[in-house]
């Protein structure tokens, strides 16, 4: 049950900003992205890593302001998938500074 709560409140209507990485080439690859992107969540929730359900983004994300993914993480106790939405906002040399957005319903 405990599980459940804190999967839930994982995927309720959550914004970080400004979560910054390191880049060499004019792109993030999507493993990179679902790290960093999970790793924020995890810690914006207040949720030990390990308990967070995994992130699944389709493809790089483009080191460019206004860039945007749209990724999937699931509820594994309600069986729901919610879209999250990476938009990079600041690219300032190699750092990457980006918001993550879950969406405040699941997936259709």
């Amino acid at each position: 049950m405990k599980k459940m709560m804190i999967v839930s409140a994982a995927v309720v209507a959550v914004l970080v900003s400004a979560c910054s990485v390191s880049v060499g080439t004019s792109s993030l690859s999507a493993t990179e992205v679902e790290e960093k992107a999970t790793a924020a969540l995890a810690e914006s929730q207040g949720i030990p890593l390990e308990e967070m359900p995994p992130l699944e983004c389709p493809s790089d994300l483009t080191a460019e302001v206004g860039a945007s993914i749209v990724c999937v993480i699931g509820d594994p106790a309600q069986g729901n998938t919610y879209d999250v939405t990476i938009t990079v906002e600041t690219v300032e040399g190699e750092d990457v500074g980006f918001d993550i957005q879950v969406a405040d319903a699941p997936r259709q």
